[in-house]
C-alpha cells in the first residue's frame, strides 16, 4: 500500500474513490495511443447524468453470447416494466403517505426515517436495473419531502438519508455484478447532480463512493438470503426482480440439482419452471415477517399442474397482494424477450387488512379482497383445480387415443397404405386410417393394421401381414411388462383406448370426437372434430367415443378455451390438453334439449364451413395471436365460432361476459360447487 506522504503529486489531484470498486486485483491493460485517446475523449464527452439507467443492461445482453443468455434464461427489464413491480410493492404506498404528510413536519420526518430503514434486494439482479431505478425513485421522493419541509420551516439543509448501503443483490455472472456496482455509483452521482440542480450548492459529494449493501456473485438458489440481507420480524424489506424463466424441459443438470436443493420436499417439483425456486425461497425468507416480494414471471406458474405444485405450499404462509395479469414482455435489450408474463406481489399471512389489487392488460385496476393463484378475484384463494380420473361434470368418458407400441410395424404412411390396398384384395377390412394431433390439424393421415381377435385366423397366413406380425413379436419380446405379454398377440394394440369397445357396440348414434393433446397457442380456438369408425385415433390425441355432437360444440367454445388456457397449462408454449385436469374438471351447467340442439346446429355449421372452405385446419385456424408473422383465421369460420360462443355463454350467464377473467372466475366458482357436491 502507498502511504499518503509517498503519493506522487500528480496523483494527489484525484479524489479518493473507495466504495469497494477497486478492491479486487485488476489485470494491467496496455493501451495504444489511439485507444487511450478514445477512452479519455469518451470520459470527457459523455454526460453521465443523462445516461439511461437501463442502457447498461441492454449493453450486457448485446455482448453476452447467445448461448449464455439461453442457458441462463436471461431477460432484461425496461424502466416502465420495473415500475410495474416496485410501484405496487412499496412505492405507491410511500407516495400516498407523502401526500397525507404534507404540511406536517413530524409526519414528513417520520416518512424520511421509514425510508432510511428500508432494505431492498434483487436475488437475480443481472446488471442491476431494479436496484438502480428503486434508488433513483427513492432519492426523488426524498427531494420532494425536503422541498415540503422547506416550506414549513424555511430550512435550507438538504442532507440525503437514502444510502447505497440499503441495496443488495445476487447475480451468478461476475461481470454483471461489476456492472451493477458501477451502475449504482452512476445512479448516486446522477441523483447528487439532480439534488444540486434543485437546491443549488447543497450537494452530497459522489466521491468518495458510498458502500453498496452487498452485491454478491453466486448462485442465488444455493446461498442463504438471510445471511446476505439479515432481517428481523418487523424490518421493512422488499425483494424484487426478474429471475430466469426456464421451463422444466429446458433445465440443464446443474439447474435440476438446484431445483432439487430448493424444492426437493415439494411433491412433483420436477414439473416446475426454474423460476419457481425463487418464489419458494421468497416465501422462506418472508414468512412470518413484514418482508414482501414481487417477481416478474412467465404465466406458466399460474396455469396447469404448476398451480397446485407451487402455490399450495406457498399459500400456507403467504398471500398474493397484487398481480399484473398476462401481458407481452418488452424491454430495451438488443434481442427483445418475446414472452408472456405476469407480475405477482406476495406478503406474509400475518399482515392483515391489505388492500389487494389486480392490474389487467388494459391498465384497469381492481381492488379485491382475495387474489387466486390463477390471478383473478376469488372467494377462496386455496381453490386450485386438481387432476381427477373421474368426470365431475357427467360428460361422456374421454380417454387417450390408441397406442400400438409395435416398433412401427402396425403403422404405415399414406402412400404405403394405398399401395397395400391396391395389392391385396379385401385388406381394406383390416386397414384403417390412423390420425393423431399432428395429422388431424395438418390434414393428412397414416394407415394402421387393426385386426379383431376373431379375424386373426383369416389374416395370419397373408404374407404381408404375417411378416409384419413376426417383426412385432420380435420387438415386443425384448420389452417388459404389458408390452412383452402381448408379444404372442402382435396384432393387438397395447392400449386400445376404448376403440374396440366402441366398435362392438350396436345401435350407436354418437360421434367419435378427436381432441389434439397439443396445439399452438397462437390460435384463438383449438381445432377439434370428428372421425368415423374406419379411423383409429392415436395416443397423441384424446378421444371421446359415441358422443353427442353438442359436446363438440361445447368443447370448441370460448368458455372451454378459457378453462384450457388457465387450467390445462402448456407444453413449452403450446396448449396441453388432458382428460384429468381439463375435461373431467370442466364445469358444465344444466343444458336444456333446446340449448343442446342450438349448439349442435352451430357446431354442425362450423364443420360444414371447414369442408366448404377447403384447406387444412392449420390453414383455416391460422395463427392470429402469433407475435411474429401472424396469419388470420378464416373470417367465415371465425364468425361461425363467435355465434357458437354467444349461445354457449348464455348457457352459463344470462348477460354478456365482460372478459375472459370473468369467465374464469365463474368457472372456478362452479368447479368449487362440483367438488363440494362430490365431497
Amino acid at each position: 500500500k502507498i502511504r499518503p506522504e509517498d503519493t506522487p503529486a500528480w496523483l494527489r489531484k484525484f479524489p479518493y474513490v473507495n466504495g469497494q470498486l477497486f478492491t479486487e486485483q485488476h489485470t494491467n491493460v496496455v493501451f495504444s495511443k489511439k485507444s487511450r485517446n478514445l477512452i479519455i475523449e469518451a470520459g470527457e464527452l459523455i454526460g453521465w447524468d443523462k445516461v439511461n439507467p437501463d442502457i447498461l443492461g441492454s449493453m450486457l445482453q448485446a455482448v453476452a453470447s447467445e448461448d449464455k443468455r439461453s442457458h441462463l434464461g436471461m431477460h432484461y427489464t425496461s424502466v416502465p416494466n420495473i415500475m410495474k413491480v416496485i410501484n405496487p410493492l412499496f412505492l405507491d404506498d410511500l407516495h400516498e403517505e407523502f401526500e397525507k404528510a404534507k404540511g406536517n413536519e413530524t409526519k414528513l420526518n417520520n416518512l424520511l426515517e421509514r425510508m432510511r430503514k428500508m432494505k431492498f434486494m434483487d436475488p437475480a439482479c443481472g446488471s442491476g436495473n431494479f436496484l438502480i431505478i428503486t434508488y433513483k425513485e427513492l432519492r426523488r421522493l426524498e427531494m420532494d419531502i425536503f422541498e415540503e419541509l422547506g416550506k414549513i420551516n424555511n430550512s435550507t439543509m438538504y442532507v440525503p438519508t437514502i444510502d447505497l448501503g440499503q441495496f443488495y443483490g445476487i447475480e451468478i455472472e461476475d461481470f454483471a455484478v461489476d456492472v451493477t456496482r458501477l451502475s449504482l455509483y452512476i445512479a448516486d452521482h446522477q441523483m447528487n447532480l439532480e439534488l444540486k440542480r434543485r437546491y443549488g450548492d447543497y450537494l452530497r459529494e459522489t466521491l468518495p463512493l458510498h458502500k453498496v449493501g452487498d452485491i454478491r456473485c453466486g448462485n442465488a438458489l444455493r446461498l442463504n438470503w438471510n445471511e446476505i440481507l439479515p432481517h428481523e420480524k418487523d424490518d421493512e424489506v422488499y425483494l424484487f426482480g426478474n429471475p430466469p424463466y426456464l421451463g422444466a424441459s429446458g433445465q440443464n443438470q446443474d439447474q435440476k440439482k438446484d431445483m432439487e436443493f430448493v424444492l426437493g420436499k415439494v411433491k412433483g417439483y420436477k414439473k416446475l419452471d426454474f423460476i419457481a425456486a425463487w418464489f419458494y425461497l421468497g416465501m422462506e425468507y418472508c414468512k412470518e415477517t413484514k418482508a414482501r416480494y414481487a417477481f416478474v414471471t412467465t404465466n406458466s406458474i399460474c396455469q396447469g399442474e404448476q398451480v397446485n405444485l407451487l402455490w399450495t405450499p406457498i399459500l400456507k404462509f403467504m398471500q398474493i397482494i397484487f398481480a399484473y395479469q398476462s401481458f407481452k414482455w418488452a424491454n430495451n435489450a438488443k434481442r427483445n424477450a418475446g414472452v408472456t408474463v405476469v407480475i405477482i406481489g406476495i406478503s406474509s399471512r400475518n399482515e392483515k387488512n391489505i388492500e389487494k389489487r389486480i392490474y389487467s392488460i388494459n391498465n384497469y385496476i381492481k381492488k379485491v379482497k382475495i387474489i387466486s393463484p390463477y390471478l383473478i378475484e376469488t372467494e377462496n384463494e386455496s381453490l386450485i383445480v386438481e387432476n381427477t380420473k373421474k368426470t365431475l361434470n357427467k360428460l361422456p368418458l374421454m380417454s387417450k387415443g390408441s397406442s400400438p407400441t409395435d416398433g412401427g410395424y402396425l403403422l404405415m404412411s399414406d402412400e404405403e397404405g394405398k399401395t397395400v390396398l391396391e395389392k391385396y384384395d379385401g385388406i381394406n377390412d383390416i386397414l384403417k386410417k390412423y390420425v393423431g394431433s399432428k395429422e388431424f390439424i395438418n390434414g393428412y393421415y397414416r394407415y394402421t393394421i387393426w385386426i379383431a381377435d376373431d379375424d386373426i385366423k383369416t389374416w395370419k397366413n397373408n404374407k404381408f401381414i404375417s411378416e409384419r406380425l413376426k417383426k412385432i413379436t420380435e420387438y415386443r419380446d425384448k420389452k417388459k411388462g404389458t408390452v412383452k405379454k402381448l408379444a404372442d398377440k402382435p396384432w393387438k394394440y397395447v392400449s386400445q383406448g376404448r376403440f374396440s369397445e366402441t366398435l362392438s357396440k350396436k345401435n350407436r348414434t354418437g360421434y367419435n370426437i378427436i381432441v389434439p393433446r397439443v396445439s399452438s397457442e397462437n390460435r384463438i380456438y383449438v381445432p377439434m372434430g370428428t372421425v368415423d369408425d374406419n379411423t383409429v385415433i392415436s395416443d397423441s390425441a384424446m378421444a371421446i367415443y359415441d358422443a353427442p355432437l353438442w359436446l363438440l360444440g361445447l368443447l370448441e367454445s370460448r368458455m372451454h378455451m378459457v378453462w384450457l388456457e388457465n387450467v390445462g397449462g402448456k407444453l413449452e408454449t403450446r396448449y396441453r390438453y388432458s382428460a384429468g385436469l381439463v375435461y373431467n374438471t370442466f364445469p358444465v351447467p344444466e343444458l336444456s334439449t333446446r340449448r343442446k340442439n342450438e349448439i349442435e346446429e352451430l357446431i354442425g355449421n362450423i364443420l360444414d364451413i371447414r369442408e366448404e372452405e377447403g384447406g387444412t385446419l392449420a390453414e383455416l385456424y391460422g395463427s392470429p395471436l402469433a407475435a411474429k408473422n401472424p396469419k388470420p383465421m378464416n373470417p367465415r369460420l371465425l364468425e361461425a365460432h363467435k355465434e357458437l360462443d354467444k349461445v354457449v355463454d348464455r348457457a352459463y350467464k344470462s348477460t354478456d361476459f365482460k372478459d375472459d377473467n370473468e369467465r374464469l372466475a365463474l368457472l372456478l366458482n362452479m368447479y368449487s360447487e362440483m367438488v363440494n357436491k362430490k365431497g
